[in-house]
């Protein structure tokens, strides 16, 4: 998840007394990077570790730097050169991130980018930039973010932490085993409104509760008597994803 800037403030922002009460103007969205060309200038640790999130959502990386570190140039899948940016470098770009430890690279690296329309992740300067990355973690289908205005990533790093103790593990189960159920719906029921009637079915208390007392396979059960009480044949077997987190930057 990253944090775009935007004027649309909280709906709840003119409420001083509302234990929600915030003016951060960052509007919380999901990014999808694969086989997007993604730039990273600057060649320390900290690009190695926006290089390491790119390539698991398989994003194409190219890092530039008058010098990397060897765990950047002993991935595969990164493409390093060792040398000064220059504009071009730019040129179809979706993305860069600027990780460098001049200032004065930065804020060049920045106007250029956006005078190219190529989005900016800035490190040394995050309000610079058009995107910050919350403190993050995966848990199954469940991304947990937290974002702290650029305050503390110490901070959005404990929040994560705390969510994601305090999430039902029955939640993470229920749409590994939905998500199958739901493409099929997708593909093979074109009523809009009978079609969010069985997702919400298939998410409600009571799959939730199956899941919890009589497991995952009861729950698949679940779900293909659902699909077979409107004719629409089983999607096949089920996979999950494991976890995996990152902080706020």
């Amino acid at each position: 998840m990253l944090f775009f800037k935007s004027e649309i403030r909280n709906p709840k922002s003119t409420n001083q007394n509302s234990r929600y009460h915030t003016a951060v103007n960052d509007l919380p969205v999901i990014l999808k990077l694969t086989e997007r060309r993604c730039l990273i200038v600057g060649g320390g640790k900290v690009a190695l570790r926006r290089a390491e999130s790119l390539v698991s959502v398989g994003a194409i990386v190219t890092v530039i730097a008058p010098t990397c570190d060897e765990q950047l140039l002993a991935m595969n899948a990164v493409t390093c050169q060792q040398r000064a940016f220059i504009e071009s470098d730019l040129d179809d770009s979706f993305l860069v991130i600027i990780a460098t430890d001049d200032k004065a690279v930065n804020d060049q690296i920045n106007r250029l980018a956006d005078a190219k329309n190529v989005l900016v992740n800035r490190v040394d300067d995050p309000a610079a930039g058009d995107i910050s990355i919350p403190a993050h973690a995966h848990c199954g289908p469940v991304t947990v973010a937290v974002h702290t205005n650029r305050i503390s990533a110490t901070a959005a790093a404990a929040i994560r932490d705390s969510l994601l103790e305090h999430i039902d593990p029955a939640w993470p189960a229920l749409l590994a085993a939905m998500a199958p159920y739901r493409t099929q719906l997708q593909k093979k029921v074109s009523d809009t409104v009978l079609r969010q009637k069985l997702l919400k079915q298939m998410a409600d208390d009571q799959g939730l509760e199956i899941i919890k007392t009589q497991g995952v396979m009861r729950y698949i059960q679940y779900c293909e008597s659902l699909l077979a009480d409107i004719g629409v044949p089983s999607p096949g077997p089920i996979t999950s994803k494991g976890t995996g987190g990152e902080s706020e930057r």
